[in-house]
């Protein structure tokens, strides 16, 4: 598409929207994923407009000169602080900086976001689909967990909801770590923090064994008078189901797990989720919801009532 095709679209995308849904929205067009965000950032913050163009270069270097570096996509608070102590305060401060300083200083995402303001690609445009590296399930408890069993309860949980997700995704994994830690706001107690990782004979995906995995992590993780407000499973060493890998000698069966696991998952989306769970996840505690939107359409609680 040419400059003013684009230009085109997102005005007719703006028009829709507000049309459809009465609302109003910002666009921003770019040559890069960095800079489209910038624009969106000018839109809404900038000219107020509500759609900013940056494909000519011309345009693209004032937005950089008025926008502070702490907006730009990629940079966080601490890579802004330092990037404020070395002088950089503007976008184009950043974009202007010598590569070997950034490579230097900083890891590679933050070199590819300045490639990406000086109108180079370097960051693949991909959804949120793709094969996670890392799967990691946690929650905080608004109610502490003081007991062994309620600590492994939630742990194996977890592991439980860990596991659906890696199989959704066609991998396996080779290694669990599970954390716990107190609350760092209470003053009773010193803060509590502990982490246990386990590593499978070979990579799985079977629920069963990251349960028991889970499980005897759990009670390692515990201390008697810690009153335990987060709790989390990270699934790690993660590959596709169908590569090639070492087998465990002892006879673990991976055709059977593929088989049992496939029949649970099978069963919970046909009938919905949590028809079929491991026993010992009945009883793991569920989220209060205090901040869930309401589901008009299929639960009687949540309609409004009118007198």
């Amino acid at each position: 598409m040419t400059d003013g095709q684009l230009h085109q679209v997102a005005v007719q995308i703006r028009s829709r929207v507000r049309a459809w849904c009465g609302l109003g929205t910002g666009a921003g067009i770019g040559p890069t994923p960095t800079l489209a965000k910038l624009a969106s950032y000018a839109a809404k913050r900038v000219t107020k407009t509500g759609l900013v163009n940056l494909m000519d270069p011309e345009d693209r270097l004032l937005m950089l000169r008025i926008a502070p570096v702490c907006e730009v996509w990629g940079i966080g608070p601490a890579v802004s602080e330092k990037l404020r102590l070395m002088g950089v305060k503007s976008a184009a401060d950043f974009a202007s900086l010598p590569r070997h300083v950034i490579e230097r200083e900083f890891p590679v995402t933050v070199l590819r976001t300045q490639l990406e303001l000086n109108g180079v690609c370097a960051v693949p445009l991909t959804g949120n689909d793709g094969t996670r590296e890392m799967i990691n399930v946690s929650r905080s408890f608004s109610v502490r967990i003081e007991t062994a069993e309620g600590l492994v309860t939630a742990a194996v949980a977890f592991a439980e909801k860990a596991s659906i997700k890696l199989r959704k995704q066609g991998s396996v994994a080779s290694a669990m770590r599970v954390y716990a830690r107190s609350s760092p706001f209470e003053d009773r107690h010193a803060p509590f923090a502990r982490t246990v990782t386990v590593p499978f004979s070979q990579p799985l995906a079977d629920s069963r064994a990251y349960a028991r995995a889970a499980a005897q992590a759990a009670r390692a993780i515990y201390k008697p008078g810690v009153r335990f407000s987060k709790v989390g499973v990270l699934l790690m060493g993660i590959q596709s189901a169908t590569e090639m890998y070492q087998q465990d000698m002892f006879g673990y069966d991976a055709g059977a797990e593929q088989r049992v696991m496939g029949a649970m998952d099978e069963i919970n989306a046909k009938f919905g989720r949590g028809t079929v769970v491991l026993g010992r996840t009945v009883s793991a505690s569920k989220g209060s919801g205090e901040n869930v939107s309401p589901v008009f359409s299929c639960r009687l609680s949540d309609l409004k009532l009118v007198y």
